[in-house]
């Protein structure tokens, strides 16, 4: 019996145009894969004009949501960087996939998590973004420092639990309420970040965006130094 796989393509802006990774172009070589491997593909989700920077994408997580149903048995990309920019978001989503037992394709790279080469990329481009957190890391630690002293905001997107006024940076008490009760979850309840997120979306507590939290951004809130404040 074939296994029901599903696809997921993405261009950005600067990019669209491009011949090789249109989503026309995407598309195919998907379709393409799955007759030579005898998969049967149920469906395909696009992200058009999207940069692959940002985690939270309509059709990323429409994907996201049947992976999480546990309703399929692969996912097929043309490349690793039409899942994403961010190496560290790639691993993260491959890791979720191995954990609920389901296969991950990339086409141009030959990747197949099931076998030996697949499992020693995946290793490999771990090593990668551990290298590369401490090398921005150690750079932006200075200053950070620097502005954290004089109470300036010290980065581009506003960490949960705070807010911009001006050039400064506020404590939200909504938020850091709910960081409080995601850290109790967490380290007393020892609920797994899929369970933190399902239940912060079932009682309608709102991400920083205002939309549906996933396990990716429980995590990173609790990764904050935001933290250190309650």
């Amino acid at each position: 019996m074939s296994k029901k796989v599903i696809g997921y393509c993405r261009v950005s802006t600067t990019i669209q145009m491009e011949k090789d990774n249109s989503i026309k172009n995407q598309t195919k070589q998907i379709r393409d894969y799955c007759k030579r491997f005898d998969l049967e593909l149920v469906d395909v989700f696009i992200d058009e004009g999207i940069s692959g920077l940002k985690s939270n994408r309509d059709g990323l997580n429409q994907l996201l949501d049947i992976v999480n149903r546990g309703n399929i048995d692969g996912v097929v990309v043309y490349s690793l960087s039409r899942l994403g920019r961010k190496l560290s978001n790639v691993i993260e989503w491959i890791e979720l996939l191995l954990k609920k037992d389901i296969d991950f394709f990339s086409i141009k790279e030959n990747f197949n998590v099931n076998e030996i080469y697949g499992k020693l990329m995946l290793q490999i481009l771990g090593s990668l973004n551990e290298f590369e957190v401490n090398v921005l890391g150690e750079r932006i630690k200075d200053v950070k420092q620097f502005k954290k002293s004089n109470k300036e905001v010290y980065c581009g997107n506003i960490l949960y639990g705070m807010y911009k006024r001006g050039d400064r940076l506020i404590k939200n008490p909504y938020e850091l309420k709910t960081l409080k009760l995601i850290k109790k979850l967490r380290e007393k309840e020892n609920l797994s970040y899929q369970k933190i997120s399902n239940y912060l979306n079932s009682n309608n507590i709102p991400s920083k965006q205002k939309c549906q939290w996933y396990p990716s951004s429980v995590r990173s809130v609790l990764n904050n130094e935001v933290l250190n404040l309650i």
